[in-house]
């Protein structure tokens, strides 16, 4: 073999043993849908989020907490408005709200029916004003990656009025 061609083929060879013990690193895992719904789902040793005031509470008692916290600060919101309807309602909307990564808190939509958003054709943006008025929270954390998640809820509202006459 000619001196010359020895390194090439060296080289040749060289490549091609790297290149086969290299193969797993191009080896991809299918990870089922199934268990990324588990892995994602919340589960007791996930943080809820929390607000300051619910400090030194574990569990249920911090969710709970926390849930008052909101309820009330949109209560009071509702309360200092003059709402007035077009007819007697007596019915439940669900406000969908969003904490994200940061701990902000944001509508994300209104489920509520046509006739009650004919009764009252502010009650969208007051709510979310509303919740434009709840503090900075705490954001929750998923234990299983151990960062911070943004989380939503449903608020169920029940809206108790009487026609203006």
């Amino acid at each position: 073999m000619d001196n010359n061609l020895k390194p090439f083929v060296f080289l040749l060879v060289t490549v091609f043993f790297l290149s086969l013990s290299g193969c797993h690193l191009f080896e991809t895992t299918k990870v089922s849908e199934s268990e990324i719904k588990r892995a994602s789902s919340w589960s007791d040793k996930d943080q809820y989020p929390r607000f300051l005031s619910c400090e030194g509470l574990e569990g249920e008692d911090e969710k709970n907490c926390f849930e008052s916290v909101i309820s009330s600060k949109i209560l009071n919101y509702i309360e200092e408005q003059d709402w007035i309807a077009s007819e007697n309602i007596d019915t439940e909307v669900v406000l969908n709200l969003v904490i994200n990564e940061e701990g902000f808190i944001s509508m994300a939509s209104l489920d509520a029916s046509s006739k009650i958003e004919a009764a009252i054709p502010n009650l969208e943006s007051t709510l979310a004003d509303a919740v434009n008025q709840i503090p900075q929270a705490q954001a929750a954390i998923k234990s299983n990656v151990g960062t911070l998640v943004s989380t939503s809820f449903k608020l169920p509202i029940r809206i108790s009025a009487l026609e203006d006459n």
